[in-house]
C-alpha cells in the first residue's frame, strides 16, 4: 500500500479496500477497490474538491456526483455502468463506487488501435444504441455521449458511463444557452441553445458511430470555433476512400440522416439508426448478420417496457397437483370470471373512437391529455373530454377537445409572425432574404415567418455573411458580422475539378424517395442532400405517402448544389351523397370514406375516385390548395 500513500489514497474508502490506481484528472481519480463482503471488485470515483476553486463550482460538482447516482439508479441495463454504492470520504470528498469493467476506453481503440472488425464495431454500436433507448425511454438523457465514455469490456461487449451531466426529460437542470458536453459531438440545437432532448443523444451517437466506422470525425476542425461552426452549418464529410464494406450511397444517406442539423429529421431511436446502417453494410457473413440482428431485440420505433417485478417478501401459495377432471371447473371458473369482468369494462368502461389526426404542415407534435403521443400524421385512440395539443416549431400551438362524434379536421398551425431587425457589422450592408434583394441597407426591419426556413444574405463592398434559419429561428437583433472570404472561418474552397461530385437539396414540405437515371437513392427529407456526379440525370420522384409522383431532368454542374424543388401540401376533403364509398387518390387507397373526411396530399393534378354500394364517380382536379369535393354518386 506503500503506492497509495504516495498518492494521498485512502487505503479504505467506506467499506471497499482500495488495491490500485486506475486513472487520474484534474478533477478527480478512479481506483480500483475491492467489497470485502462479496468479494466483487468496484470502480471508485474520487472527487478532488480542493481542485474546484469557487463554492458555486464545489456545488455544482456535487450535483453531478448526485445526479450519476440517481440517474443510474434508474437505469438498468446491461449496456450501462451500473452504480452501486454513493457515499464521502473525509478529507477526501465525494466518492461513487461502481461496476469495474475490465477492458479498454473506446477512444483508445479508435486512436490507438487494435483494429476491430465490421462484426466487433457493429456490435458496439448495436450495444450502445440499446443502452442509449433504455435511457431515452426512462426520459433520461446523457448530454455527452463520445467515445471516452464507452468501455469496451475484453468480451467485446461496450458499456455507457459517466451520467453526470444527463437530466431527466421532465427537469430543468441547465438554463438555456448554457453548454455542457463535449464540443466534437455536440448537437446543433445543444450548440445554439443548450436546451436538448433525446434527439441530441441520436446526433451524438451519430458523430461516434461515423468516427469508429471511418476513424475521422465528420466535422473535423483544428480550433473549437471551427468544429462548433461546421456541426451547425455544413454538412459531414465526404470519406475518402470510402469505408470499406459500406454501400458510400448507404452511408452517405444514413449519416445525412442521424447528422440532420434539425431534431426532427433525424432517426427516431438509435436503434432505428443501427438497422438502416446495417442495411447498407456488405461485408458481413450471413451468420454474423444474423448474430448482429439478433442482438437488436427491441425494434427502436418504441421505448423499451417499464421493468415490472414483485417484492421478495410476498408469498406465492402453491396448491397441491390434482388431476386434471377435478381442476377443470375451477379453471372454467375462473375463465367464466375474467370473460364477465371483460365484459362490463367493454359494456360500462369509457368507448374509445380511433381517429386520424394530420396538420398542415405535418410533423406537429402531438400531446393528449398533456402527455407527448407522437406526430401528424397519425392515428389514436380518443375518448368524449380528452384535450388534444399540437404543437411545431415556429407555429401557435393548436387546443382541441375531443366530442362524441367529431372528426378531427386537418388542423391548419397558424405561423408565428414577428418584426425582426436586421444587422450587420459594419452597418450599411444590402441584404437578400429568400432569393429576393431587400430594399434598404442595414439596419432594417422585416415582417419575419417563423414556420418557414429562411435564407439571409448580407453583403457590402468586399464583406458578406450567408445564414441560414431553420423554422421557429429568428435573427434576434444581432448584428452580424461581416468577413471577406478568404478570412472566413470556413474551409478554403478547392480548385474546381471538372469531375467533382455535384449535389442535390430538397427544398419542399416533404420527403420524397428519388431515383436518378435508375438507381435507387433512397429517401430524401427536406433540407438534405444527394451527391450525383457532374453531368445530364433523369429523376424520378415519389411519394406514396402523399400521392406524389414525378420524372423529371436535371444538370448537375461539378462542385455546385442544385434545388430539387416538391410542390406543397393541400388538405383534400370529400364527401358523396346518397351513401358513402371508399376514396382513392390516383387509383390508391387513402383509407378514407367520402362521408366528409380529409386527407393530405401533394399540390397538383390528381384524378379522384370514389366506390361505394350506390355506384361509383372519378373526377380530376387541380390542387393549388385546400379543396372540398362534394358530389352525387
Amino acid at each position: 500500500m506503500g503506492d497509495l500513500d504516495n498518492l494521498n489514497l485512502p487505503k479504505m474508502i467506506g467499506r471497499y479496500q482500495v488495491l490500485c490506481l486506475l486513472g487520474s484528472g484534474a478533477m478527480g481519480s478512479v481506483v480500483l477497490a475491492e467489497d470485502p463482503r462479496i468479494k466483487r471488485k468496484v470502480a471508485i470515483k474520487l472527487m478532488k474538491l480542493d481542485a474546484v476553486r469557487t463554492e458555486a463550482d464545489q456545488h455544482e460538482y456535487l450535483a453531478r456526483f448526485q445526479r450519476e447516482a440517481e440517474v443510474s439508479g434508474l437505469l438498468n441495463h446491461p449496456g450501462i455502468v451500473a452504480i452501486y454504492d454513493v457515499g464521502e470520504v473525509e478529507g477526501h470528498g465525494p466518492f461513487l463506487a461502481m461496476e469495474f469493467v475490465a477492458g479498454k476506453p473506446l477512444d483508445g481503440i479508435i486512436k490507438n488501435g487494435p483494429a476491430l472488425s465490421m462484426k466487433e464495431k457493429l456490435r458496439i454500436a448495436v450495444g450502445l444504441a440499446e443502452a442509449l433507448d433504455h435511457a431515452h425511454a426512462k426520459a433520461i438523457v446523457h448530454r455527452d455521449v463520445k467515445p471516452g465514455n464507452v468501455m469496451v469490456g475484453e468480451d467485446g461487449r461496450a458499456k455507457l458511463m459517466d451520467f453526470g451531466i444527463a437530466k431527466r426529460e421532465d427537469a430543468s437542470l441547465t438554463q438555456t444557452g448554457t453548454f455542457l458536453g463535449t464540443p466534437s459531438y455536440a448537437s446543433p440545437e445543444q450548440i445554439k441553445e443548450g436546451m436538448v432532448d433525446s434527439r441530441s443523444d441520436i446526433f451524438s451517437f451519430g458523430v461516434l458511430i461515423f468516427e469508429l466506422m471511418s476513424g475521422q470525425s465528420p466535422f473535423p476542425g483544428s480550433s473549437i470555433n471551427t468544429i462548433l461552426y461546421r456541426i451547425v452549418n455544413e454538412p459531414p464529410i465526404e470519406v475518402q476512400p470510402p469505408v470499406l464494406g459500406v454501400l458510400p450511397e448507404g452511408w452517405r444517406r444514413v449519416f445525412d440522416k442521424v447528422l440532420a442539423k434539425r431534431p426532427e429529421q433525424r432517426h427516431p431511436s438509435c436503434t432505428a439508426f443501427v438497422r438502416e446502417l446495417l442495411d447498407a453494410v456488405t461485408e458481413l457473413a450471413k451468420e454474423d448478420r444474423r448474430e448482429v440482428l439478433g442482438l437488436l431485440r427491441m425494434g427502436g420505433e418504441a421505448p423499451l417496457p417499464e421493468i415490472v417485478s414483485t417484492s421478495f417478501d410476498e408469498t406465492m401459495l402453491v396448491p397441491r397437483s390434482e388431476t386434471r377432471k377435478a381442476s377443470w371447473p375451477w379453471f372454467a371458473a375462473v375463465g367464466l370470471a375474467v370473460v364477465l369482468g371483460s365484459g362490463w369494462f367493454f359494456l360500462k368502461g369509457p368507448r374509445g373512437t380511433r381517429l386520424q389526426i394530420n396538420s398542415m404542415p405535418t410533423a406537429a407534435k402531438v400531446f393528449l391529455n398533456d402527455l407527448a403521443v407522437g406526430g401528424t400524421p397519425m392515428n389514436q385512440l380518443l375518448v368524449p373530454g380528452d384535450r388534444l395539443r399540437l404543437e411545431l416549431k415556429g407555429h401557435q400551438p393548436t387546443l382541441y377537445e375531443f366530442k362524441l362524434g367529431d372528426a378531427p379536421p386537418a388542423f391548419p398551425l397558424q405561423p408565428i409572425l414577428t418584426e425582426e431587425l436586421l444587422d450587420s457589422a459594419p452597418q450599411g450592408a444590402m441584404v437578400v432574404l429568400d432569393e429576393k434583394a431587400l430594399e434598404g441597407i442595414t439596419p432594417l426591419k422585416v415582417r419575419w415567418n417563423q414556420g418557414l426556413a429562411h435564407r439571409l444574405t448580407f453583403t457590402k463592398d468586399r464583406l458578406g455573411a450567408a445564414l441560414d434559419f431553420g423554422p421557429g429561428e429568428v435573427p434576434g437583433g444581432r448584428a452580424f458580422e461581416l468577413k471577406e472570404a478568404t478570412t472566413a472561418e470556413t474551409r478554403p474552397e478547392p480548385p474546381l475539378d471538372p469531375k467533382a461530385p455535384g449535389a442535390l437539396k430538397l427544398a419542399g414540405g416533404f420527403s420524397v424517395r428519388v431515383k436518378a437515371d435508375g438507381k435507387d437513392l433512397g429517401e430524401c427529407s427536406p433540407g438534405s442532400k444527394l451527391t450525383l456526379p457532374p453531368g445530364n440525370h433523369q429523376l424520378e420522384l415519389a411519394s406514396p405517402r402523399h400521392f406524389y409522383r414525378d420524372t423529371r431532368a436535371i444538370t448537375i454542374i461539378a462542385g455546385q448544389t442544385a434545388a430539387l424543388t416538391v410542390p406543397g401540401l393541400a388538405t383534400l376533403t370529400v364527401e358523396t351523397f346518397p351513401g358513402t364509398g371508399k376514396v382513392l387518390v390516383d387509383g390508391q387507397d387513402t383509407g378514407i370514406e367520402s362521408d366528409g373526411s380529409s386527407v393530405i396530399v401533394a399540390q397538383g393534378r390528381h384524378t379522384i375516385t370514389v366506390r361505394g354500394t350506390k355506384g361509383s364517380k372519378t373526377e380530376s382536379v387541380d390542387l393549388s390548395g385546400n379543396r372540398s369535393l362534394r358530389f352525387q354518386l
